[in-house]
């Protein structure tokens, strides 16, 4: 057996592009083996397979829609059959959609209940059922300590996500570690050109510029080989979280 079939395995959800890709490309670079999950981006989950080495370096593209398949047989169970063990599963993949609590429909709290909260619980729960030990990291956001009522469901939900994993990390430790990333401003939604989301509320973070999706990766890195670190969320968010993100910006900066 190669040192290659010993290395460690990662499923990376929503990790064909932005920060997904970039956590996916830090893993790889450490000797990870990366299981990359997509939806509708197979193309740049191709390209991305290619840079870090393909499938001869034991890569593996799972293209899923997590809202519609099976979660147990189509994704968990896809990746044990295919590596026999997971060591890291990082919970990447959301959508943000900002509505008013006013504007909220009963669907719509649904909808980003389900890909926010719901599906990385039971990603959770299905990876402690099917292994001995483990280490979990759920990407959340700066808001899940503040609040931001245009952020709607999107922001309750990923609260909710931070609760659980707390729970969780209590629960199955010392077999499993559960941990969170909570980043700031680090890309403009994928809409919106850069000058227009960006340079309006960079006013507004206490570092007074963004986060890289470089630096999220690195965070992603560290919780997953950090041995005894669990129930710990590491914010890289240029310090948002410490006033809400509505302070007045510092009139010496």
């Amino acid at each position: 057996m190669s040192s290659r079939e010993h290395a460690p395995v990662a499923l990376v959800t929503g990790g064909a592009r932005r920060i997904g890709a970039a956590i996916v490309r830090r893993f790889a670079e450490q000797g990870w083996r990366l299981a990359i999950h997509c939806r509708d981006s197979r193309a740049e989950a191709e390209a991305l397979l290619q840079d870090i080495g393909g499938a001869q370096a034991g890569h593996q593209i799972l293209q899923q829609d997590l809202l519609r398949c099976r979660l147990q047989e189509d994704v968990m169970a896809a990746v044990l059959q295919h590596y026999g063990r997971l060591d890291c599963l990082v919970n990447n993949a959301s959508v943000y959609r900002r509505r008013r609590m006013l504007e909220l429909s009963p669907e719509q709290i649904q909808e980003d209940y389900r890909i926010n909260f719901a599906v990385p619980f039971e990603l959770m729960r299905l990876y402690r059922q099917a292994c001995s030990t483990g280490n979990i990291i759920n990407m959340l956001d700066q808001r899940v300590v503040s609040v931001d009522p245009g952020a709607g469901s999107y922001a309750l939900a990923k609260k909710s996500l931070r609760d659980a994993g707390l729970a969780c990390a209590l629960e199955w430790a010392p077999r499993f570690r559960v941990n969170a990333v909570a980043p700031g401003i680090v890309l403009p939604p994928p809409q919106l050109p850069p000058e227009t989301s960006m340079q309006r509320i960079l006013q507004f973070v206490p570092m007074q510029k963004r986060s890289s999706e470089e630096e999220i990766a690195e965070a992603c890195l560290f919780l997953a080989q950090a041995k005894t670190i669990t129930g710990q969320i590491i914010y890289v968010d240029g310090g948002m979280h410490l006033h809400n993100g509505m302070m007045e910006k510092n009139p010496d900066t």
